[in-house]
């Protein structure tokens, strides 16, 4: 039997294979040897110890930092020992405790417990001290610290909140949970205790993450956004990106396609830029230049996301922080923290949230034959033949079914007091609502952390991750599969009588020969798979209470393998009759060495942090790309790059670049009213040339807390009224390499730039790009002015926000005149932008047996090109092809990718409308324009409709982005609810445009049926007609349309089991929940969905070219403790 090898050539495979298992294999280790821990073989461990006048506290400190033993006592019992000489060689235990403590005190051992106690009298005083620890509402709390003053002994609470202790009369227990206020107790002897524990309010207990660092959200005199990990687990999203949209202020989630595993762009305070506007995303520490870098982490993993909105805040990520920056932390184990393990499965379906209404095959046939009979001309085949007026298939329904998703995820955590570790492992599954568009994840995490000695400490991070994504090209005309769906004739029928697809062949002669969505599904053979693993190692060393150094090296690598064979059979539009085969290889590695010291000291009523560092990151691409048409034999184990017909064409396109920063920030709080930030980083980049390699980006906040104030202190209701302003210098440096280089191109054929010669090709040399050796950063200048406020005890809590951003010195390659020739015209720094705006945030919480929440944010956002070269500058988009009608065009005085075209008003209703018209004065084409037609504007009066009429129609950037959360839960039930709303945006309905145009032979929309038969009749369907004297369907306002909306964007309903239920079945908890995504949409838009990423980067947003549909989501789910 003949096996098919699919060959990858990628050199850079084998290296990232080999990391890849070497990681896998380091991560079964450290997995087997924390499992090790637990085993109960303490009486074969062994000491050897040579010690000169050592305390006996040091001695079991090391005891226990070589082995699994914990020790519990009263340090003033153990300070009566003085200090001992010790030379033991493999001692025993019991030997070992015996030449420290001699027959002073007594001891007495359980498992790997050591305690020892005060002899004699001392022994007596010894109580046995139960209690359990509740909140203010009676629900027990789990894994309180209940600790003895003045020792290391303790213990924690379990799954009731229950405890046990022994401790000494007259002894003082501390109690301590986070969240909560501290509480001592005296113990008077054996006894029960009931303790309740008052919580703190959130805003003086919660912890931001802002690069390098963590502050208390209250001292935070930046813009940062939080979301924590509880408010995106279990929803049934591929990538946490999805479950971040409306959750903060100023951050839009931009779904470019509602396709399985697709790639989501988030805009942080606008767009501020022509090229890579997106943020730069930071995992665990660790920058990368993946931007869609969440869609590889199971967002169970992730304990909170926090965003750097403003200046201030991202300052310390220098260069690449103009476009906002993502902090992403992954969840740790927890020291003295017993193995706690839960489990996660969900399962559901998924359906499109709509279909659009077309033309059935007998109204088709009859509006298609009008065209001629509007024309007075003959009715041409296929129209003339009765065949097609039979309706046959619905195309949309036929590629698109149920689809199904699946996530199961496990995860184990704990720690005892020198360690902490975390492990997960995670399955994703989706399969689309169009058969064979799948995502798949596989992800696993390992992280731990290790404290050394006092003064060391170890950890690392490892996130492995497979992911296979198949799906089609949608942002296409004329190739997309959904476009082919909604165009493809219904009287065609999906299979013909003798087995062969359906097919559009008998419209080739009209344009009309589409691929067959069918069976472009059907012979499908491609996939798109990604390998990656992402880790980080580091050592913290303590010199100091206040002086810390942390030393940090991480290593980012990715594999991309994409397969794509099409066959001819499949492809019936007369561009491409042939089978082709296309691999595609990707690889990417990134190296990071970094170190910083961070000193924290608090001196009389000033409190000073001060982090500084330096960091090298270098970067390295790889790829290889190959195709062949020509396949006469298209059985699977020919699909091979070595048996096509024609040429074997390839390219390889390596790149590298590197970064290397210095950065420094110092935070100042005087008697907690008074808060200062300082920040400042240089940047050296390779991507630009030596002398403009550096950029300098400092950055500076004030606060003033004015509820620490003594005119407002006594006010009661008013708990937090904090004022603060920033402003600060950032940096984009997401440009390709060797912009400041002249490039040279060499071939051996005369498309090229070789040469032929009596038929034969010689290599030759051209120059492909001119140099640019000053083109240098662009640089963003952020302002913010926020004032955050919270009553009755931060129960409510808002925040106003106004901010500027003015983006300079913008880089564009400028238009050319023709005489240049096709050379490329480096980047130069000649533009910029400006987004402004306010952002408001509302938040309350509140409720006794029934607890809820609600908050809610909204954001108002201008942009506007302020400067593009020169007045007459613009950048161009198209779509389906007119490359002489721009949809898109960015220029100055406009926002970034405004639609542009021509403005109408209505339809021309009868001939005497033609006749009067002035903007047809002095227009070539007035005889040809007939009643029905669309009657454009003439805006600069000159009596005739040309390029010189178009205009600004609209703007795809949402000028009102805004969020609504809501929680309520009740014993055992919860439900949670997230709404998302844009507002003030226009978008491009750009299928519409051949959805109406009645001069191809494709189907048509229903609305068609309502088109301009006679005056009255219609004043926005225009006549049918194949005659495109006037252009009908130009681009123009006919097609722009409002994509406000409203969407209900998850929804959640979970049931908790009752302790004592779980009990009986040996678990901790058990929690059944129902949730859902994208259950309704409340929008005027007549396409699929009106949420419309990017189809042409950031210079074409909010275009409709028929992308695949949003996806309504339902799943049932259970988590389980153990």
């Amino acid at each position: 039997m003949k096996k098919t090898r699919r060959v990858f050539p990628l050199r850079g495979a084998p290296v990232c294979l080999k990391v890849i298992l070497l990681m896998k294999a380091v991560f079964l280790f450290v997995l087997a040897t924390c499992v090790q821990v637990s085993a109960k073989v303490y009486s074969q461990q062994k000491f050897t110890l040579s010690l000169k006048q050592a305390e006996v506290s040091s001695i079991l400190t090391k005891i226990q930092k070589q082995s699994d033993y914990r020790f519990f006592y009263n340090y003033a019992s153990i300070k009566k020992l003085g200090k001992v000489d010790l030379d033991v060689k493999d001692a025993t235990i019991d030997e070992l405790l015996a030449a420290i403590i001699d027959d002073k005190l007594s001891y007495k051992m359980n498992d790997d417990h050591v305690v020892i106690i005060a002899n004699q009298e001392e022994t007596k005083s010894i109580a046995l001290v139960k209690g359990k620890v509740v909140d203010a509402k009676g629900e027990p709390l789990i894994g309180v610290n209940i600790r003895l003053q003045g020792t290391n002994q303790g213990t924690t609470t379990d799954a009731n909140g229950n405890f046990s202790i022994d401790a000494p009369i007259n002894g003082v227990l501390e109690i301590s949970y986070i969240g909560f206020e501290k509480k001592i107790v005296t113990i008077t002897g054996s006894q029960t205790l009931n303790i309740t524990l008052v919580a703190l309010p959130s805003a003086l207990t919660e912890v931001v993450v802002v690069g390098y660092g963590t502050t208390k959200k209250i001292d935070v005199t930046g813009s940062v956004a939080s979301v924590k990990g509880t408010d995106i687990q279990n929803l049934p999203v591929a990538s946490a990106t999805q479950a971040l949209d409306g959750r903060a202020a100023g951050v839009n989630i931009v779904r470019n396609d509602g396709s399985p595993g697709a790639a989501s762009s988030i805009r942080i305070r606008g767009t501020g830029t022509l090229n890579d506007a997106n943020p730069l995303i930071v995992v665990d520490g660790v920058p990368t230049s993946d931007p869609d870098a969440l869609s590889d982490i199971n967002p169970n993993d992730i304990a909170s996301v926090d965003i750097l909105k403003d200046a201030s805040a991202a300052a310390i990520y220098g260069t690449r922080a103009a476009n906002g920056v993502v902090l992403v932390t992954t969840k740790r184990g927890t020291y003295n923290q017993k193995l706690a393990t839960t489990v996660n499965f969900y399962n559901g379906f998924s359906n499109t949230t709509k279909y659009l209404k077309l033309l059935t095959a007998p109204d088709l046939y009859s509006l298609k034959r009008e065209r001629y009979t509007n024309d007075g001309v003959a009715i041409d085949a296929p129209w003339n033949d009765s065949y097609y007026a039979t309706q046959r298939t619905d195309w949309q329904r036929a590629i698109m079914k149920t689809g199904h998703v699946i996530n199961g995820d496990v995860n184990l955590q704990g720690g005892n007091d020198v360690s902490n570790y975390y492990w997960s492992t995670s399955v994703y599954n989706d399969d689309g609502i169009i058969d064979k568009t799948n995502f798949k994840r596989f992800s696993t995490r390992f992280n731990s952390e290790h404290k050394v000695t006092e003064w060391l400490k170890l950890g690392e991070n490892i996130q492995l991750s497979y992911a296979n994504n198949v799906g089609f090209d949608n942002n296409n005309s004329q190739t997309g599969l959904i476009f082919s769906a909604l165009r493809f004739n219904p009287a065609i029928p999906l299979v013909n009588p003798d087995g062969t697809y359906g097919t559009s062949k008998a419209f080739a002669n009209q344009l009309g020969d589409i691929n067959s969505p069918y069976a472009t599904i059907q012979e499908a053979d491609r996939f798109n798979k990604k390998y990656r693993a992402l880790a980080n190692a580091f050592a913290e060393i303590s010199f100091l209470k206040e002086l810390k150094l942390r030393v940090n090296y991480a290593y980012d690598g990715t594999l991309n393998r994409v397969y794509n064979f099409s066959i001819a059979d499949v492809n019936q539009a007369r561009q491409n009759t042939t089978s082709q085969l296309t691999q595609n290889e990707g690889e990417t590695s990134s190296q990071l060495l970094e170190s910083f010291l961070t000193y924290d000291k608090v001196f009389g009523k000033s409190h000073v942090t001060f982090t500084g560092g330096y960091s090298y990151q270098n970067y390295k691409t790889y790829g290889f790309s190959a195709w062949r048409i020509g396949y006469d034999d298209t059985s699977v184990d020919q699909r091979v790059l070595g048996t096509g017909n024609s040429q074997f064409n390839n390219s390889v396109i390596p790149d590298q670049w590197s970064l290397q920063s210095a950065f420094g920030r110092m935070f100042y709080d005087y008697d907690g009213r008074f808060l200062a930030t300082l920040t400042f980083r240089a940047d050296g980049s390779s991507r630009f040339a030596p002398s403009k390699r550096w950029g300098y980006f400092p950055a500076f906040s004030l606060g003033w807390r004015l509820s620490n104030e003594q005119f407002i202190k006594n006010i009661s209701w008013i708990s937090n009224l904090k004022l603060s302003g920033g402003y600060g210098e950032l940096g984009n440096q997401n440009i390709t390499t060797f912009q400041y280089a002249s490039l040279i191109k060499l071939g051996s054929t005369y498309e090229n730039n070789g040469y032929t010669f009596g038929g034969v090709g010689y290599t030759g040399a051209a120059v492909s790009q001119l140099a640019n050796l000053d083109i240098a950063w662009e640089r963003t200048a952020m302002t913010n002015v926020s004032l955050d406020a919270g009553f009755l005890n931060n129960q409510l809590t808002t925040t106003l926000a106004w901010f500027n951003k003015n983006t300079k010195d913008m880089l564009l390659a400028p238009p050319v005149v023709g005489s240049a020739g096709s050379v490329g015209i480096p980047l130069q720094n000649i533009g910029t932008m400006n987004n402004h705006g306010v952002e408001v945030e509302v938040n309350y919480h509140g409720g006794n047996k029934v607890k809820y929440s609600v908050g809610a944010n909204a954001s108002f956002i201008k942009n506007k090109v302020t400067k593009l070269n020169g007045e007459g500058t613009f950048v161009g988009a198209t779509v389906y092809g007119r490359s002489s009608q721009e949809i898109s065009r960015t220029y100055q005085g406009q926002p970034i990718a405004s639609f542009y075209g021509w403005k109408t008003n209505g339809l021309y209703q009868t001939q005497a409308d033609i006749d009067n018209d002035p903007a047809l004065k002095n227009d070539s084409r007035k005889s040809s324009i007939r009643p029905g037609d669309v009657r454009f504007l003439d805006l600069n009066g000159d009596g005739l409709i040309d390029g010189n009429d178009r205009t600004n129609l609209g703007n795809p950037n949402p000028n009102v982005t805004a969020g609504l959360q809501g929680s309520v839960s009740y014993k055992g039930f919860d439900f949670s609810a997230n709404f998302t709303g844009v507002f003030g945006v226009s978008l491009y309905n750009a299928d519409r445009m051949q959805g109406i145009d009645p001069t191809y032979p494709f189907n048509l929309y229903a609305e068609t049926l309502g088109r301009w038969t006679g005056p009255g009749t219609s004043n926005t369907i225009p006549r049918l007609s194949l005659d495109r004297a006037n252009d009908n369907y130009r681009t123009s306002d006919l097609f722009v349309e409002s994509g406000s909306y409203v969407s209900l964007k998850n929804a959640t309903l979970g049931y908790t089991l009752p302790v004592s239920w779980a009990k009986k079945a040996t678990l901790k908890s058990v929690r059944l929940y129902a949730s859902g995504q994208n259950l309704f949409f409340i929008t005027g838009y007549k396409g699929y969905t009106p949420e419309l990423g990017y189809t042409n980067g950031n210079l074409q947003r909010g275009v409709d070219v028929a992308q695949y549909p949003s996806v309504r989501i339902i799943t049932f789910g259970v988590t389980v403790k153990l």
